[in-house]
């Protein structure tokens, strides 16, 4: 049985179809039974996919002031 570590270091792989067809079976096994993995999965192939898509996200008006204000406190 796959790892939550090992489904983590194949992601990107396994998202790119990039795995032997074991790894893939292994996997889906995993994520049958794995809610975070499956969760780490299904987000990273949505980020991929804005990115791919150029998804701009219009932030609200001095979002970007108070976050570096935040950081500036830790």
């Amino acid at each position: 049985m796959i790892t939550c570590d090992q489904v983590l270091k194949e992601i990107s792989n396994f998202i790119d179809n990039d795995v032997n067809p074991e790894l893939i079976f292994q996997i889906n096994e995993h994520l049958r039974s794995c809610h975070n993995c499956t969760v780490l999965v299904n987000t990273t192939r949505k980020t991929l996919s804005l990115v791919a898509e150029n998804y701009n996200v219009e932030l609200p008006v001095g979002f970007s002031e108070r976050l570096l204000a935040q950081i500036a406190q830790r």
